[in-house]
């Protein structure tokens, strides 16, 4: 199976853009927002998502990780792709049963790629990495599919971690 042109994977996912409004967590009203769902909710669409998030991998990268909701299929869907294993961020540690936050592959030691469906502030990106530092992760980086063009790559780069995104925003998500 052949990748898609760059046009064609920017047509891809700027068809999960939808009609609003829709309100940021920080009250901000948009008049339209980027739905991953729209992407990995169809086998195809996700299939060719991830291969275009692996290619942004970096070569280093032994370990992958998605934090809820939207990123976990498509941290499935990159390892199915890359045969890396794969953990998973609850939004918080769960009161019962393994009472742990990061769930899935054991990433102790292992250069790990934290993986978004979007990037805005970075803020997410950030309690995601701390997260995945406090399992024993090396964090080196995250990839996600629309960087919102919000200050994530910066906020990012000031911890010491790269961002790399298949799509940024040219003022269309705030």
């Amino acid at each position: 199976m052949t990748m898609l042109s760059t046009d064609a994977l920017t047509e891809l996912i700027t068809g999960a853009y939808r009609p609003g409004p829709y309100q940021l967590p920080d009250g901000r009203v948009l008049n339209e927002y980027f739905d991953p769902y729209h992407l990995t909710g169809d086998p195809q669409r996700l299939r060719e998502v991830a291969r275009a998030l692996a290619v942004l991998l970096p070569t280093d990268t032994e370990a992958l990780a998605g934090p809820a909701l939207a990123a976990v299929p498509l941290a499935a869907a990159v390892a199915l792709h890359t045969g890396l294993p794969t953990a998973y961020l609850r939004p918080a540690a769960k009161h019962h049963g393994t009472h742990r936050q990061v769930e899935g592959a054991d990433l102790r030691a292992r250069r790990t790629v934290l993986l978004d469906d979007t990037a805005r502030t970075g803020a997410n990106l950030l309690r995601g990495a701390a997260a995945l530092r406090e399992s024993g992760a090396l964090v080196t980086g995250a990839v996600c599919i629309l960087d919102r063009n919000a200050g994530a790559a910066a906020l990012l780069a000031d911890q010491g971690l790269a961002l790399a995104s298949l799509l940024r925003d040219a003022g269309r998500c705030g």
